[in-house]
């Protein structure tokens, strides 16, 4: 069972969101819950700010991992491997890997949560990408939807991927889990 503080603090964060951006997110923390995170947009306020959730939950069997994969492949803007050199990271927390936020000069660049795609290396502190697991990008746009000064935009990444947001889904097949998440940044 969930702690009632931990659910209603949840719930107050899912509700800072608009619908439409947290519409794949449960809206209270589920008890299969493996994992989770979550900054309000109430708190949002500093340049290297982000606001977002993420939940990951296990997935019974492989029979289910492709009926959740088909469901949101349905909806999806984009379906990448974890490796892929053109899904940028929005970093969140710590340092990333060199050469793990991604390759900003692709066609079509692809911003993913670092929780959505990274994992930390305990021995070198630094965060890196989690090899084979499925990202399905469900919406994304590099806007800011907060209407901040110029001040308050990211200064980690180029001007023109300084404000957006990005939701979707990891599937990770090894530990047969599904992470579905929102990041606005």
């Amino acid at each position: 069972m969930n702690e009632p503080k931990e659910q209603a603090q949840y719930i107050s964060c899912y509700n800072s969101f608009d619908s439409s951006l947290v519409n794949l997110i449960p809206n209270k923390i589920p008890n299969s819950f493996v994992s989770l995170g979550y900054a309000s947009l109430d708190y949002f306020n500093e340049i290297d700010d982000y606001a977002g959730m993420h939940i990951t939950t296990k997935i019974a069997n492989e029979d289910e991992l492709k009926v959740l994969r088909n469901k949101y492949s349905k909806k999806a803007k984009s379906i990448n491997i974890s490796l892929d050199s053109c899904l940028i990271v929005i970093n969140t927390y710590g340092k990333l890997e060199k050469g793990v936020q991604g390759n900003y000069d692709c066609i079509n660049p692809i911003p993913v949560p670092q929780y959505g795609i990274c994992i930390s290396n305990d021995s070198t502190h630094l965060w890196e990408r989690i090899k084979d697991v499925e990202i399905i990008i469900v919406d994304f746009q590099f806007t800011d939807l907060l209407k901040r000064p110029e001040s308050k935009k990211r200064k980690d990444l180029p001007l023109e991927f300084s404000t957006g947001f990005s939701k979707g889904i990891t599937l990770n097949k090894t530990d047969m889990t599904i992470q579905k998440w929102l990041i606005v940044w």
